[in-house]
């Protein structure tokens, strides 16, 4: 982690150290001459002057030569402590300058030794603990409270670093929810825990207000999605359920075959109206017993595409109207209405297309009685790879043999 630049916040370094030398120097210089003054009028007492003036006559050069090795002593003596103050000093400082940043964090922020006992805590650490600092004590007012159990510091102590879910006991009276995010650090050869905690408590409950939302909006699609389904089948009594059925049968293929749960719901949906466009068709053509003239078959046909157009400017989670769209489109092409082959059709859609074919051959209809399934999934097995996807008829042909599916 880069360093915080002190110089830049504490002024000019070298200047500071300059005034605290010098003081220390002349302090130092101060005291050696009184302690040579003091020494120099003891020792008149005991020796003459002349005896006096005579030794330091003959000194003078062991004398300078002192002078300016003491000199030399107190200078080092004075560098030595001005860089122990200056440490010192900066130390304060940038501990000072570290708490302050702390404080002002959002987060709240611990430090815990390994077993669990708080050796800090800033601002945002005692407010979380329900406690205010007593008279800046913020150690004192986060002390009682236990983030870290004996459990998490081991599972911390194996892997160094974890994040987890914080939520206070009942019986400690207080309502804390909060996102921790603990880490092993090293201080001079000791281990101790470093962990911040953000307060979720309103994030939890926009979640929650949001997933209720959630809940009414996708209540109120699916009622809009059952009426749209709906009001399609009263004009074919003999496909009433249909749309459900294929539904609920593409769901399961969807699943046998390993899809995402998002992804089956989209089938879900585009099952349940993959045949709204019929409202278009005339309900006599619908229920014609007989069989239907070119025109009427075209006109039947046009389903697809008025589903799609119904369908395309509403905003759903999934490609709803495109998978309508495809709906009776075949591998080799000759489905309808824009004759897609391959890749060009949407799994969703290939899947549907399956689902649809077993389910109508299976119920009764005004110019037919109903096959048997037997006889659907012997339709699609003949029929794999050249009309239906061969994955989706694998997948199909399991449901019904191995797992007994049945159509409601």
């Amino acid at each position: 982690m880069e360093q915080i630049d002190l110089k830049a916040i504490e002024g000019n370094y070298k200047g500071t150290a300059a005034a605290y030398f010098t003081g220390i120097f002349l302090a130092l210089l101060a005291i050696a001459l009184a302690v040579s003054v003091l020494i120099y009028f003891q020792a008149l007492a005991f020796i003459s002057a002349d005896i006096m003036q005579s030794a330091i006559n003959g000194m003078m050069l062991p004398v300078a030569l002192s002078a300016i090795f003491l000199a030399l002593v107190l200078a080092a003596v004075a560098w030595l402590l001005t860089a122990l103050i200056l440490h010192r000093t900066r130390s304060s400082a940038q501990l000072r300058l570290y708490g302050q940043l702390l404080d002002i964090s959002p987060d709240s922020v611990f430090l815990h030794d390994l077993n669990g006992a708080c050796l800090y805590a800033n601002e945002a650490a005692c407010r979380l603990a329900g406690a205010a600092p007593a008279g800046g004590d913020k150690l004192k007012a986060a002390a009682g409270f236990r983030l870290l159990d004996r459990d998490r510091i081991k599972e911390l102590v194996e892997n160094s670093e974890i994040t987890f879910e914080y939520i206070s006991p009942a019986e400690s009276g207080s309502n804390v929810q909060a996102e921790v995010h603990s880490r092993i650090i090293q201080l001079n050869r000791k281990k101790f825990i470093i962990s911040s905690a953000r307060d979720i408590k309103e994030r939890k409950m926009i979640e929650e207000e949001l997933k209720q939302s959630s809940q009414k909006l996708r209540r109120a699609m699916e009622g809009t999605i059952q009426s749209m389904a709906l009001t399609s089948e009263t004009r074919d009594p003999y496909t009433a359920g249909h749309q459900n059925r294929v539904s609920r049968l593409a769901c399961a293929i969807g699943r046998e075959m390993g899809l995402p749960e998002n992804q089956i719901e989209g089938i879900r949906v585009s099952g349940t109206l993959h045949d709204i466009g019929k409202i278009y068709v005339p309900a006599e053509i619908l229920s014609k017993p007989g069989k239907l003239r070119q025109n009427e078959i075209n006109l039947l046909r046009d389903h697809a595409e008025v589903g799609y157009e119904l369908l395309q400017n509403i905003e759903f989670a999934w490609p709803v109207a495109e998978i309508v769209y495809q709906h009776h489109e075949r591998m080799d092409g000759s489905g309808y209405p824009r004759g897609l082959k391959g890749d060009q059709i949407m799994l969703e859609a290939r899947i549907m297309c399956v689902a649809d074919v077993v389910e109508a051959m299976a119920s009764h209809r005004p110019y037919r009685p109903a096959f048997s399934i037997e006889k659907a999934l012997l339709e699609i097995l003949q029929k794999r790879d050249l009309l239906y996807d061969g994955k989706v008829v694998d997948a199909c042909l399991r449901l019904f043999n191995e797992k007994q599916y049945k159509l409601d």
